[in-house]
């Protein structure tokens, strides 16, 4: 402070950590004040700071959240009360359970997270978290897989054994427990570490405990948990380029048949008039006696080729309609989790700021390493985009609730 007791700025930067499920990204702030009377800022008033400047990622993270649990109850309630039981509707609920638990639990505790960023005394509550988003991420990725595989296998081998409802839940539930498993480390390594502000001012936030933060072992989990990550998204790209390579190979099948059945009915009709115009009534009557006679063995199949043949037709709808479900899904998942590995690889090479110092990347660093929560929030919409039956059903219900409330209003 100067003679005239006005406030100095000192020449001082503070190195936050701006965490994610793993990773850690390491933002500068800009200088800070003393007050007006030379006081120099409290614990207190540097966490307020900090909150104003993760004010962008909070509401983020609200919208997320406000959009993800209506979203995802809405999917349980159909898909486990309006649709048959099957696999992909075994894995489809699964997937609501979980990125339910996203949107209720990680993403209301990321908020809370922000707004104690260096207050945050809670161990218990910081592993606990911590460990939860770890198997939620693990979890969704694994059901992804279960449910791409079994598209894979229905599409590309249709007729080897098909996993069962039975089979397909033992799969979720084996996913559940490996990604406890091999989520268990955070809560060892997952504590509150003290963080040194400014003027001496000790904070403490959510992070690897500081026991571990010069050890090997943080390095271990958050290497297994990237290998997780790449490895989920090559296998799903191998699994949809395969499947793709078939359905082109059944489209271009059937339209060769169309062309070639199409070109035999005119070959039939010009065959027919010709005859007609030589005066061949003979031939003609021939053909008519033979129609005839056929005409009771049709009779007595048209019931049953009538329905064969509708299931036929709604088959490769049915497919074609769930497979592009399972491909949208899948592809919003490496969508969402391809910032965060970007990031990560980033960090790892630079081995330092990814940014620029200041206020911008304290803002929205938090926002794109958190992207993988879209992940939580999406597949609701992707349903409502390409299931017409789940569209139908919402809307029906809707249109319900509405009139019930006028008549009730009344």
């Amino acid at each position: 402070m100067n003679k005239n007791g006005i406030s100095t700025k000192y020449n001082t930067t503070l190195m936050v950590v701006s965490k994610d499920y793993d990773i850690h990204f390491t933002t500068m702030l800009p200088p800070m004040e003393t007050t007006n009377f030379g006081k120099e800022l409290s614990l207190e008033e540097l966490n307020q700071i900090e909150v104003q400047r993760r004010l962008a990622p909070m509401i983020y993270l609200g919208i997320l959240t406000l959009l993800g649990v209506p979203g995802n109850l809405t999917v349980l309630f159909v898909y486990l009360f309006k649709f048959g039981s099957s696999t992909h509707r075994t894995f489809i609920v699964a997937l609501a359970i979980i990125d339910l638990v996203g949107s209720a639990v990680c993403m209301p505790f990321e908020i809370i997270e922000m707004n104690f960023q260096y207050t945050f005394y809670a161990v218990g509550a910081c592993k606990f978290f911590r460990f939860n988003n770890t198997v939620v991420a693990l979890t969704s990725i694994f059901f992804i897989i279960g449910l791409s595989f079994d598209r894979y296998r229905r599409v590309c081998k249709p007729l080897k054994t098909q996993m069962t409802v039975l089979k397909a839940k033992s799969f979720c539930f084996v996913a559940v427990i490996i990604a406890i498993l091999f989520s268990s480390p955070v809560f060892f390594l997952i504590g509150t570490r003290r963080v040194q502000l400014p003027h001496n001012v000790t904070g403490y936030d959510c992070s690897t405990d500081d026991k571990y933060k010069n050890t090997i072992y943080p390095v271990v989990l958050n290497g297994v948990l990237f290998l997780f990550f790449v490895f989920a998204i090559i296998f799903l790209s191998v699994i949809y380029i395969l499947i793709g390579k078939k359905i082109f190979k059944h489209v271009k099948f059937h339209t060769s048949v169309a062309s070639t059945n199409s070109s035999s009915i005119s070959s039939k009709k010009t065959s027919s008039t010709s005859l007609q115009s030589n005066g061949q009534e003979a031939i003609v009557l021939e053909n008519i006696s033979n129609m005839a006679s056929q005409s009771e063995d049709l009779a007595t199949k048209h019931s049953n080729h009538t329905q064969k043949q509708g299931q036929i037709k709604e088959e490769p709808r049915s497919k074609t309609r769930i497979t592009r479900i399972a491909f949208a899904i899948c592809l919003a998942f490496i969508l969402s989790y391809l910032p965060h590995l970007i990031i990560s690889i980033w960090t790892a090479i630079k081995g330092g700021f990814i940014a620029k110092p200041g206020s911008v990347a304290s803002a929205m660093l938090p926002i794109v390493t958190r992207s993988i929560f879209i992940n939580n929030v999406v597949n609701p919409f992707i349903y409502g985009f390409l299931d017409r039956r789940f569209k139908r059903i919402v809307l029906k219900s809707l249109c319900k609730k509405r009139k019930w409330n006028i008549g009730s209003s009344l």
